[in-house]
């Protein structure tokens, strides 16, 4: 027993001291391309924080804010008993999930992680709970599927329906699917005896907690953006290209590399950057959007730190949204087949616009529950 101690030790010393030095490679290797390509960094920062100010600020803020408004003042709870039956059915979770469950739907990839994580920090989600819808609560919202992927960067609204109907449905399969196979844990809810939060200070925590929110997801937009255009800059998808070509015989264009590392690290980007002939552009999008980007990956990281729950499940479950995903993509795609024109680059002014029009409704939405929440009966 004891030796066996020893290796578990030895071993957890050993990955530790392996993280470190990747950390330390990465970080140096990092600096050195600050160094050397300047411009490709500041041009790749610059549009990032284009994204921020023209899709993500006006696109997320509103539904963070709701989120967050509904889950404090109890909405969230008081619906979650209507929809207690639907959710226990599908994904053996309480009713309250469903709030996380439909902003994550209609707001974004972030805005499900926190509407999660204010839902475990209420008591309403066990840790188990809040970790397993994680896997399946934090997709991409209507307008940057329909608007931006569909009509901006497809030409065609019906390609981006298809695409969201694909992405939705492969979310609800994920949840479906954890629950067949969680058992019952012995982890109980917990009663907060917090006094009812009045409105007045639900909305300004709600808005001061949503503003810091939005501020670190910006920054990891930039971050990965400036990342994204100093690997390309680098040469590092034309040496992948060149040994590609040499593995398989035939020539592979660094166009092919440079598009799927911008999927990687930035969904946006990844989208925007699908113009490489030879691959299928609809597909390669719903991979895209299933994976979501490290860029996500690292701002739901942050929604849910505070929470204490783990992105591993979250992380599982891409493997399994992504294979779903192309399924129902090619499915839907094969039983109603769009037209695709040739390739342009995504209309940033398109997408600018498009958003504006969510971010609007959820405007008024918070609005009406603002005053609603003020009638007294």
């Amino acid at each position: 027993m004891l030796r066996t101690n020893e290796a578990v030790r030895e071993s957890k010393k050993t990955v530790r001291g392996i993280k470190t030095i990747l950390m330390i490679f990465f970080s140096v290797c990092s600096l050195f391309m600050l160094l050397l390509l300047p411009s490709q960094s500041m041009s790749g920062a610059r549009a990032g924080i284009t994204l921020c100010a023209e899709i993500v600020i006006p696109s997320l803020f509103p539904f963070l804010v709701l989120s967050s408004f509904v889950i404090n003042i109890g909405l969230a709870q008081k619906f979650g008993r209507i929809l207690e039956p639907i959710m226990r059915f599908l994904f053996s979770l309480p009713g309250a999930s469903a709030a996380a469950l439909g902003l994550g739907i209609i707001g974004g990839y972030p805005v499900g992680a926190k509407a999660c994580a204010d839902l475990c920090k209420k008591g309403a989600l066990t840790k188990n709970e809040a970790n397993r819808l994680l896997g399946f609560c934090i997709n991409s919202s209507p307008s940057f599927i329909i608007g931006a992927v569909g009509t901006g960067l497809l030409k065609s609204a019906q390609a981006g329906m298809l695409l969201y109907c694909a992405h939705i449905t492969a979310s609800i399969l994920v949840g479906i699917i954890s629950s067949a196979f969680t058992k019952r844990s012995s982890e109980k809810h917990f009663k907060t005896t917090e006094k009812t939060v009045p409105i007045s200070t639900a909305f300004v925590g709600a808005v001061t907690g949503s503003a810091a929110s939005i501020v670190n997801i910006c920054a990891f937009v930039v971050l990965f953006s400036a990342i994204s255009d100093m690997i390309s800059g680098c040469g590092v998808t034309k040496g992948m290209a060149l040994i590609a070509g040499n593995f398989f015989g035939s020539g592979v264009s660094s166009t092919v590399f440079d598009t799927l590392i911008k999927g990687l690290l930035e969904v946006s980007n990844g989208c925007a950057a699908v113009a490489a002939k030879g691959l299928n552009p609809v597909l390669l999008i719903s991979i895209f959007l299933s994976w979501s980007g490290f860029s996500v990956v690292f701002q739901v990281l942050y929604a849910v730190r505070e929470a204490g729950l783990s992105v591993k499940y979250y992380l599982l479950s891409r493997l399994l949204h992504i294979m779903f995903s192309v399924l129902l993509t090619w499915v839907l795609f094969s039983i109603f087949p769009v037209a695709l024109p040739a390739f342009a680059g995504i209309n940033t002014g398109i997408i600018a616009s498009i958003h504006s029009t969510p971010a609007s409704t959820a405007l008024l939405i918070f609005c009406a529950l603002l005053l609603l929440s003020q009638v007294t009966v």
